[in-house]
């Protein structure tokens, strides 16, 4: 006759059952205790900006734009290295990399750090030239629920949103009129050289199908109803780009624009590093930036520059050859104490 089970006996048992589970799924168990609180809401950020970025990629295709050949995640969000409103150059490394979807929890991530909340206003000033990190913002914003007022110009560096026939602030009202993200660009300039877009390729070539193109599309956008501002002077552009934000509890820069970084040398921006930066006392001269503006004002800021240092600082593959899987990298994850 079989012995009825003891306590201890079935204890045993339970235990060795919970202990071949870990065996069978320890990746799964550690990771989700170690990951962050808010982890959920950057993947889901994550998976918009995927969502947008295949959007972008289609309205491509209707476009007849072919994704670049250098494009080698086929994300889609890669221009050309010269065109017609490229305004610098770049490096091909950087562009591809920053249009990875971990970018939108990364954002998540800062705004978080930041003690953003819903509801909570935050201005953003955009180029062309990082049209992923631009949706990083975007897409974190929208997740959290935040107030976003924020301002692109057209100009990009090489690799960037460089192509005449469709340009960023058109990127995102495809992505507003489908419903993705809450807002249209409160504000547009054509970026570059005087926010004019002196140094675009094809004025300073004077190359004159070039500079049909950029006129077709200064027109198209102005048909869009986002049409560019004319800017007069460096005061006037930051008084333009200060009345949209209003009252802010977090400023982000996206790229390396001069409105963003400041108009002269010696720049404090230009040694600031990225990420997210604390408000800190700061001389402000008639040539300062909007990001040292705002720290000088007791407002926090994300700069989101320098991707190879941002990779590294999150835990985010360099300029990878396979994407990596949702919520896999290191952003996701609560840091060790040293």
């Amino acid at each position: 006759m079989r012995k009825p089970f003891s306590l201890r006996s079935i204890l045993l048992r339970l235990f060795s059952c919970f202990c071949l589970l870990l065996l069978l799924f320890p990746s799964a168990c550690r990771q989700d205790q170690g990951k962050l609180s808010y982890a959920k809401e950057m993947e889901k950020a994550a998976a918009l900006h995927s969502k947008a970025a295949k959007l972008i990629r289609e309205e491509k295709a209707a476009r007849g734009i072919a994704l670049s050949a250098d494009d080698k995640l086929g994300i889609g969000l890669l221009g050309e290295e010269f065109t017609a409103t490229m305004t610098t150059l770049a490096g091909l490394p950087e562009k591809r990399t920053s249009q990875l979807p971990d970018f939108a929890a990364v954002c998540v991530h800062y705004f978080h750090e930041a003690g953003l909340k819903k509801g909570d206003p935050v201005g953003a000033n955009f180029s062309g030239s990082y049209p992923g990190f631009n949706l990083a913002v975007l897409c974190a914003a929208e997740v959290m629920g935040l107030d976003l007022r924020y301002t692109t110009s057209v100009g990009s560096s090489a690799y960037g949103a460089n192509i005449p026939q469709y340009t960023f602030p058109e990127m995102a009202k495809t992505l507003y009129d489908a419903g993705l993200i809450s807002w249209l660009p409160g504000l547009v300039t054509l970026g570059g050289g005087g926010d004019m877009g002196r140094n675009m390729i094809g004025y300073v070539l004077e190359d004159e199908n070039d500079i049909a193109l950029i006129e077709e599309m200064i027109e198209r956008l102005k048909a869009e109803d986002l049409a560019p501002a004319t800017i007069e002077n460096y005061a006037q552009d930051i008084a333009l780009h200060e009345a949209l934000y209003g009252e802010i509890k977090l400023f982000v820069n996206a790229g390396g624009n001069g409105l963003g970084l400041g108009a002269s040398e010696d720049s404090y921006m230009l040694k600031a590093g990225n990420g997210l930066l604390k408000p800190r006392e700061l001389t402000i001269t008639a040539r300062s930036g909007l990001t040292e503006r705002y720290l000088a004002k007791g407002i926090p800021a994300v700069h989101l520059l320098g991707v190879e240092e941002l990779c590294e600082k999150n835990g985010i593959p360099f300029d990878p050859d396979e994407m990596p899987a949702p919520g896999s990298c290191g952003v996701y994850f609560r840091k060790e104490e040293p």
